[in-house]
């Protein structure tokens, strides 16, 4: 089981850089110019909406650092 380190706040801010940047990769192609520029925008949007969906960031993990608190359970 994949264990949360991003935080609700950093899940948000993820989806909007990855909807951010597939936008502009797929559809202002013209304002790129660079197709692999294209292709790394494309790549990096696809990663940002794959750690958002799962809540889970490869380099975070590697790099020790987690944004998630645990919610204390209320009495």
């Amino acid at each position: 089981m994949v264990t949360k380190n991003l935080s609700p706040i950093d899940r948000g801010i993820r989806g909007m850089v990855a909807l951010i940047a597939l936008s502009a990769a797929l559809f202002f192609p013209e304002a790129i110019g660079d197709p692999l520029l294209r292709g790394i925008l494309i790549a990096f949007g696809f990663l940002n909406a794959i750690s958002l969906t799962f809540g889970n960031c490869l380099v975070y993990r590697i790099a020790g650092i987690s944004t998630y608190k645990e919610e204390t359970p209320k009495n």
